[in-house]
């Protein structure tokens, strides 16, 4: 692109690429590819480390701990987001024993006072 740029207009350009003006733009603000940080980095390896189990308070505090990182849990859920690395959800047990029980018991405490008043009584 720039080589031809000192012979012919941008709109010239683009239009026999048949290219719109604004996506050029676009990815002439984008630039190359951005560098991680090492916050970034280090959140990227603690999620891979514990296989994306754990949420953003979890690694906050995992970050502080292994890394000495001090980020705000707000910080580390975006950068979460933005890799996709939020955490799996846990998926629900229904529970089998809600309201009535399934196994009655015998009530063993009424069959013995009931055998103690019959020895008493006879």
């Amino acid at each position: 692109m720039d080589k031809f740029r000192k012979k012919y207009t941008v709109s010239a350009i683009l239009s026999a690429l048949e290219v719109p003006r604004s996506n050029f733009y676009r990815w002439l603000a984008e630039g190359v590819e951005k560098v991680l940080t090492l916050a970034e980095e280090a959140i990227i390896d603690l999620c891979k480390k514990t296989k994306y189990r754990n949420g953003h308070r979890k690694i906050k505090a995992l970050l502080k701990r292994d890394y000495g990182i001090k980020l705000d849990r707000n910080t580390v859920q975006k950068t979460m987001q933005k890799f996709h690395l939020q955490c799996k959800v846990k998926q629900k047990r229904k529970w089998t024993s809600q309201g009535e029980s399934v196994v009655i018991a015998p009530n063993v405490l009424i069959v013995t006072l009931q055998l103690v008043n019959r020895t008493k009584s006879g």
